[in-house]
């Protein structure tokens, strides 16, 4: 018996090597998917990004993981940079992040085409906490994408049982029978009128030149106008919930930073830098001191 979620999940894959592959500026193939059953919560490995679709028009949601490592070396592409195999800085992380949602949406689009759905309004984006998925069990499928040159990285989609009971083939929209045919009024026709035909020309034309991009930046330039949302940070601290609670106008609790300590920046919960509080014309800014911190770590 076949697998109707077989093949929507083998367009999906199919979805993500397309993106994956016009961001790193390479032909991207995706193997077969492969079904399995898991009856465990979803956990945010240090090794996996993952990222959460919604898709209004069914209801339902899936959860997409990707390896960290293996998105390092798409990045690498994108910029034209080689890497050095460590960590991830700031930024990378936050091109990380915008292209997994972008591969995401894309799998969502393909799910609703699949479907039969409308695809308005799907949004993707990465998981800040397992709270943030639904629960088990889930309907598991993978797939290798083949990127070329001994790169292949496993993508893997998790669906929920409520996804799996929308996806049933009883729960998909019926097909619309086409509507029948108008009648026509056909006018009688008249005897076909032959004459002597005359040579066709056409104006020479010369193929649009090609402007090169910039090197690294080709690929780049498809999440540029991605917007992004930016934090500043005063500083932070912990309370108990018996502190917050009896918290009233006036009450004043420190934090975790002096006075003279610069603020944090973030981009999507990302620390990307960190600077000065300035004024320009009666408002509040932020001049940058310092560009990919390095963490403090504990």
């Amino acid at each position: 018996m076949s697998d109707p979620l077989l093949s929507v999940a083998d367009a999906m894959f199919a979805s993500a090597a397309s993106v994956l592959g016009t961001l790193a500026g390479r032909t991207v193939a995706a193997g077969g998917a492969a079904r399995t059953q898991s009856d465990a919560s979803i956990r945010i490995e240090p090794d996996v990004v993952a990222t959460l679709t919604r898709v209004p028009s069914g209801d339902l949601s899936f959860v997409t993981q990707y390896v960290k490592r293996d998105l390092a070396r798409v990045v690498e592409l994108m910029l034209g940079t080689p890497g050095d195999g460590g960590e991830l800085d700031a930024m990378q992380l936050s091109i990380v992040a915008e292209t997994v949602a972008q591969v995401s949406s894309a799998m969502g689009e393909a799910l609703t085409t699949e479907t039969g759905r409308a695809s308005n309004g799907i949004e993707s984006a990465v998981a800040a906490g397992a709270a943030d998925f639904p629960a088990p069990p889930f309907a598991t499928f993978s797939a290798p994408l083949d990127l070329g040159e001994g790169f292949t990285t496993i993508v893997r989609i998790d669906f929920d049982v409520l996804a799996q009971h929308r996806l049933a083939p009883e729960a998909l929209p019926a097909p619309q029978a086409p509507a029948a045919p108008l009648p026509v009024a056909v006018a009688p026709r008249r005897p076909a009128r032959i004459e002597e035909g005359q040579p066709v020309t056409f104006a020479a034309m010369q193929p649009t030149p090609v402007r090169p991009a910039a090197p690294g930046h080709a690929n780049l330039d498809l999440v540029h106008d991605v917007p992004l949302e930016i934090s500043a940070v005063l500083g932070m601290t912990e309370l108990s919930l018996r502190e917050v609670v009896s918290m009233q106008t006036g009450s004043v609790f420190e934090l975790d930073k002096l006075s003279t300590d610069p603020i944090d920046l973030y981009v999507n919960n990302i620390l990307i830098a960190r600077g000065e509080v300035v004024v320009v014309d009666d408002k509040f800014a932020v001049k940058i001191s310092e560009l990919n911190p390095v963490v403090d770590k504990v």
